[in-house]
């Protein structure tokens, strides 16, 4: 259960960190309802993450932390080392260069971001000026995760899983000292997208520091173009194409999203946040900890390990991830209700961010899946297998945006994503059998099937129960959350019962689920 203990370190700490970013999107709410200065707000911030995404979590863990794994167990610490800080300096020039060249042209970039904005406009102009204070962000918190990547390659998960609540904590706190002090909403966005950086800085410093404690010195010389690092960086262009693949399918739904009514990417942010959290904690915990895990095996061909600990990281994973997408579904206008209607954020808001959270939530076990087997390919240091794959994703994502966007709205637009993590998903695990032998037990088999019939009968029956005790006009009275803490036990119950019964139906010996050998 290895790989299972270091997800659920890594999960509890992403977990707690989405708890506290929910936090600041509910002040964020509350304080400044959804309206152009949040909109413009969400796509300065979401454009650093974007390439954040592409540079740091993505391309970059893919590339390097196979390498400097191996050379660290093969050659030891001085030369690891040496790698670390030659990889650290040619990283830290890159991104100098890039996000300078970035910002002298980000009203460019805004303009092919968010099309739906006049670039005459005060939003367009906001939008620009803010982005430009928050985007160096980008340069802090891509060797923030060189440096994570260092301490997860020494089996240290905690303590980069804790610090990702820090932008959010930094954010809510400057959010709440605007408010009381008076501040109105066009200084407030101000202050928070300076916040941002400040967060980026924090975050990149403590990390270094921890690096620095287990003897890794990150030594800033212009020699650093050596040919350990050419291999990393050659590696990386692959990744970085399907990385940024990828996050081609967030801007393009940010610029239909602009088109639409002023808020919409708001509301839009808020159902993607709930999302997040089953996300975040099932499927970028379980990815962190078996990339490094099946590095080593495929390194060793200890092909036997590999099969035990995907299996059972993948039973407990979809166990959580059916169980959360039955709840985000059958309860989303309950649970958007309990999670934001307050202050300035109404009743159309509300309806607005739920109709767009069912079809988020109808992709979060093929985002999952997709993240976990992502991290097969990673471990087997191919990085071109995503790219196509990340490609006709986009490709799929695009043709369901003409299809779906103009009948369903909001709905249309999340349901794209999760249709393309759909084929995405799909397409990993078909042609992973190359990198990963693994011979699939029927137990787990009639495991995962026995959480899909699960997740069928629990959805089934909180609509009915939904349907009892659930009033559009009770989103604003206190009873809200003793509904929504009755629907999630209700389910709980339904969803637990249903798989013990049908494993014990199916005479499978380990339906107790309380038992350790459950989830084997």
């Amino acid at each position: 259960m290895g790989v299972v203990k270091s997800a659920c370190t890594v999960g509890v700490f992403t977990l707690f960190s989405r708890f506290v970013g929910y936090t600041r999107e509910c002040l964020m709410a509350a304080f400044l309802g959804a309206g152009m200065y949040t909109d413009c707000l969400l796509i300065a911030v979401r454009l650093a993450n974007v390439f954040r995404r592409i540079f740091a979590e993505g391309a970059f863990n893919a590339s390097f932390l196979p390498r400097f794994s191996n050379v660290l167990y093969k050659d030891g610490k001085d030369s690891a080392n040496q790698v670390l800080s030659d990889v650290f300096s040619c990283l830290s020039i890159i991104l100098m260069i890039f996000v300078t060249t970035v910002l002298v042209f980000f009203p460019s970039v805004v303009e092919v971001v968010a099309k739906g904005f006049d670039v005459f406009s005060e939003k367009f102009g906001l939008t620009v000026r803010l982005g430009r204070i928050c985007f160096p962000f980008l340069i802090f918190i891509s060797l923030s995760s060189l440096c994570a990547g260092v301490l997860n390659t020494l089996n240290k998960f905690a303590l980069p899983a804790a610090l990702h609540c820090l932008p959010s904590l930094v954010n809510g706190t400057a959010l709440v000292i605007c408010h009381f002090i008076g501040l109105d909403k066009y200084i407030t966005v101000h202050v928070l997208s300076v916040c941002v950086l400040i967060a980026g800085i924090l975050h990149t410093s403590i990390l270094f520091c921890a690096v620095k404690h287990y003897k890794f010195d990150l030594k800033f010389n212009f020699h650093c173009w050596t040919p350990a690092v050419k291999d990393v960086m050659k590696n990386m262009i692959p990744g970085i194409i399907g990385a940024g693949v990828w996050q081609l399918n967030m801007l393009v739904d940010i610029s239909i999203a602009s088109y639409l009514p002023t808020g919409t990417i708001t509301c839009m942010n808020l159902a993607d946040r709930l999302n997040q959290f089953p996300l975040a904690t099932l499927g970028i915990a379980l990815s962190t900890a078996l990339l490094p895990m099946l590095s080593n095996c495929l390194a060793t061909k200890d092909y036997k390990r590999a099969e035990t600990e995907m299996q059972q990281g993948l039973l407990f994973a979809f166990f959580l991830t059916f169980f959360a997408t039955t709840i985000l579904i059958s309860c989303n206008d309950v649970l958007v209700a309990v999670a934001f209607q307050r202050g300035l954020f109404g009743p159309e808001e509300v309806q607005i961010t739920a109709s767009a959270l069912v079809g988020f939530a109808l992709g979060l076990p093929f985002y999952v899946l997709s993240k976990v087997y992502a991290a097969v390919y990673f471990a087997a240091k191919d990085t071109k297998t995503p790219v196509i794959f990340a490609a006709i994703s986009v490709v799929v994502n695009l043709v369901c945006l003409v299809v779906l966007v103009p009948f369903f709205k909001y709905f249309g637009l999340a349901l794209c994503t999760a249709i393309s993590a759909m084929v995405n998903a799909f397409l990993l695990v078909c042609f992973s059998d190359k990198n990963l032998r693994i011979s699939w037990s029927s137990s787990f088999f009639y495991k995962i099937s026995a959480q899909i019939a699960a997740a069928a009968v629990t959805f089934f029956a909180l609509r009915q129960f939904a349907g009892l005790v659930w009033f559009p006009d009770l989103g604003s009275s206190p009873k809200k959350w003793l509904i929504f803490f009755s629907l999630f036990c209700v389910g709980s119950i339904v969803f637990m019962l249903t798989i013990m019964s049908f494993l014990f139906v199916t005479k499978q010996k380990n339906w107790k689920l309380w038992k350790k050998e459950a989830w084997v």
